[in-house]
């Protein structure tokens, strides 16, 4: 039994690092593909709206669908059978996505498949964190995964970073050809996550407790985990009021070209990578709901100070830009890993692969919805009669104030109290 058990650490302690460089796999694929779909949409020629509904109705259909993860894993009865045929089938959709733009240019099928790749990325969430939470020991899961968000986060830049390269290349000449060529090498780098996703060691079906049954959240038992989840919507809804539109805002308003949109996407991604390692230890040592609180709170500001930029001179822009984007990229980071930390914490090592689907599930309801508002305040012009506010409303700066305003009052409901609230 002892030679057994020791066998088994010894295979979840080379499973940590075989995850860390699959995931570094899945950061290329993120940093060439998902990082630039709002770029595609824009070089497709589509109305701000339109990139609203691209970039937030797929995840909301995702998140639905994604609820079936946990029966579907019941019936395979392996989390990485399940995840490989889930990577397989993304990397399929990656060229599929870049030809339909091509050629057929029609918004609804374009939706349509925009929907069926959000299902099957959004499946894979759900089973790999439950697979992570029985690998990964509580008393290091802050700093293990901080040190891995930080390899992923390198991974991302430098890939983010090429990608801009390429399509600056092209940019006067055939820009669609940059978009081929670096969607191409993210499903290269797709095929790459999925071979060191099946090289990872895997627990026993029986071994973590997965309720086949259906939970419901009005259970006594699920009251902080509820609450917990209630705000993450809530709070991801005030983000994508404005968070969808801030690349079209960048380009249409700000004028930055693709060049710049790059370094200001990825050097701003600096700050936030290197305070990974930071943000995990801390974890560990405090906890994540004071981390929640005090990041939370600095983000609710940042759409303010987007809106001072565009009234600065043009040779400020860009450098103050990047700088305000890295305050985001701080602050952000540092959430997102105490957030998942927290949710680790509710969990408890049950029921994790449902759990983490209601996470995931009102996240994508909520995003939705917030990122639809956030499109039709693009669209209105609410003081057409009134010529001083008329620029304002044009330049999307009644988005970013609306998202602002939002974030302020649900940091106001849940985190204004020191105490751990959710």
């Amino acid at each position: 039994m002892q030679g057994k058990e020791k066998r088994q650490t010894n295979l979840i302690r080379s499973s940590l690092k075989t995850s860390t460089i699959e995931g570094s796999w899945w950061a290329v694929m993120y940093g060439m593909v998902e990082t630039y779909f709002g770029a595609f949409f824009e070089i497709l020629k589509y109305t701000s709206f339109e990139i609203s509904i691209l970039t937030t109705f797929p995840i909301f259909v995702g998140a639905i669908a994604q609820n079936l993860s946990n029966k579907i894993y019941h019936y395979f009865q392996s989390r990485k059978v399940l995840l490989v045929i889930l990577k397989l089938l993304q990397s399929i959709l990656i060229p599929s996505i870049y030809m339909i733009g091509l050629w057929l240019n029609n918004f609804f099928i374009f939706l349509f498949f925009i929907c069926i790749y959000f299902v099957i990325a959004l499946s894979q969430m759900s089973p790999w964190t439950s697979w992570m939470g029985y690998l990964v020991p509580g008393k290091i899961r802050g700093r293990y995964f901080g040190n891995r968000s930080q390899i992923i986060r390198i991974s991302t830049l430098v890939s983010s970073l090429l990608a801009g390269a390429i399509l600056h290349s092209f940019e006067k000449t055939d820009p669609l050809t940059g978009f081929g060529i670096i969607f191409f090498i993210g499903l290269i780098a797709n095929l790459g996550s999925a071979y060191f996703l099946h090289s990872q060691y895997e627990p026993d079906y029986k071994v973590i407790a997965e309720d086949g049954l259906e939970i419901d959240l009005r259970d006594e038992k699920f009251k902080l985990i509820k609450k917990f989840i209630t705000y993450d919507a809530l709070s991801e809804f005030s983000y994508c009021i404005s968070g969808p539109l801030m690349i079209v805002y960048w380009i249409r308003e700000l004028g930055f070209n693709y060049l710049e949109i790059a370094l200001l996407i990825n050097v701003s991604q600096i700050l936030g990578l290197f305070s990974m390692r930071y943000w995990g230890r801390t974890v560990d040592k405090i906890g994540p709901y004071s981390i929640i609180r005090a990041c939370s709170l600095f983000i609710s500001i940042f759409p303010i100070f987007w809106i001072v930029i565009f009234f600065l001179p043009l040779q400020f822009k860009l450098p103050l830009s990047i700088i305000l984007a890295s305050l985001a990229s701080l602050f952000f980071s540092g959430r997102a890993l105490a957030m998942d930390n927290r949710m680790y914490e509710h969990m408890n090592g049950e029921n994790m692969i449902q759990l983490s689907s209601k996470r995931i599930f009102y996240r994508g309801v909520f995003i939705f919805v917030g990122a639809l508002i956030g499109g039709l305040i693009s669209k209105t012009n609410f003081f057409s009669g009134l010529e001083i506010f008329e620029n304002l409303i044009i330049k999307l700066h009644f988005v970013l104030l609306f998202s602002s305003i939002s974030r302020i009052a649900v940091w106001i409901k849940f985190l204004r109290i020191r105490e751990g609230s959710i």
